[in-house]
């Protein structure tokens, strides 16, 4: 319980969250397992034009990923600073964690900047998995992968930042493996096959529909089996100015 209370009292948990902002549709929801992991996401603006999102999953179970998901969303909204890169918060937040890990936990994240004014995406990868890009057609595909590693563990890593251009009404989907890693009775996986399966019949939706379209179809594949791990997922469209 108290493991639960942390990780849910952190989450932004209003939608729409910046309900001023005309530039942006963005939803997140996350479904804790029985037994509490360390996923999170977050979203906020660094300035008046650039939006930060941030999606992660710590190793571990209970109290213990709980607290170390707390200290690294709260490591991610310290070092972000206005003309700052995503590798350069990445590289930050992964130095202060390699710090004092003597139970060498550690977590995955992947960041993103959206100019909002424009629609350009700067992102980094630190271990997590890719994003899928919602193209305004309804076709999708798999960002591309930016040099990456686990953070915790490797105070030396170089990140990278790659960039890409969203027009208005493309999308961004982001997850965690509890979303591809969900268990029927048999122990099939949900996969990644099924999970682009279903992006392709929502693409051209609502940030808020697509993330409650791919949990109704993650609850028929789990059917009464228990859900073993968190699923976490963001949806972001960019509306444009």
């Amino acid at each position: 319980r108290i493991a639960h209370d942390i990780q849910m009292g952190i989450l932004p948990k209003i939608f729409p969250p910046f309900p001023d902002r005309k530039e942006i549709d963005i939803h997140a929801m996350i479904a804790p397992a029985k037994e509490v992991g360390g996923d999170f996401y977050d979203f906020f603006f660094i300035d008046e034009h650039h939006l930060c999102l941030t999606i992660g999953d710590v190793s571990g179970k209970g109290v213990p990923a709980s607290l170390l998901m707390a200290v690294t969303t709260t490591l991610i909204r310290a070092k972000a600073k206005a003309g700052m890169f995503p590798h350069e918060i990445l590289g930050e937040v992964n130095a202060d964690l390699c710090t004092d890990n003597p139970s060498s936990m550690f977590v995955t994240v992947f960041l993103g900047i959206l100019d909002v004014r424009t629609g350009g995406f700067t992102y980094s990868n630190g271990g997590h998995n890719i994003p899928y890009l919602l193209l305004r057609e309804g076709t999708i595909k798999g960002l591309e992968n930016t040099t990456t590693f686990i953070l915790g563990i490797e105070s030396n890593f170089r990140f990278q930042t790659r960039k890409m251009d969203l027009n208005p009404k493309d999308g961004i989907y982001f997850y965690t493996d509890g979303v591809s890693e969900a268990m029927d009775k048999n122990k099939e996986l949900f996969s990644t096959e099924r999970l682009e399966d279903v992006l392709r019949t929502c693409a051209k939706n609502s940030s808020q529909e697509i993330n409650l379209r791919i949990y109704d179809e993650l609850k028929k594949h789990m059917g009464d089996e228990l859900q073993s791990d968190d699923i976490t997922m963001i949806s972001l469209k960019y509306l444009g100015t």
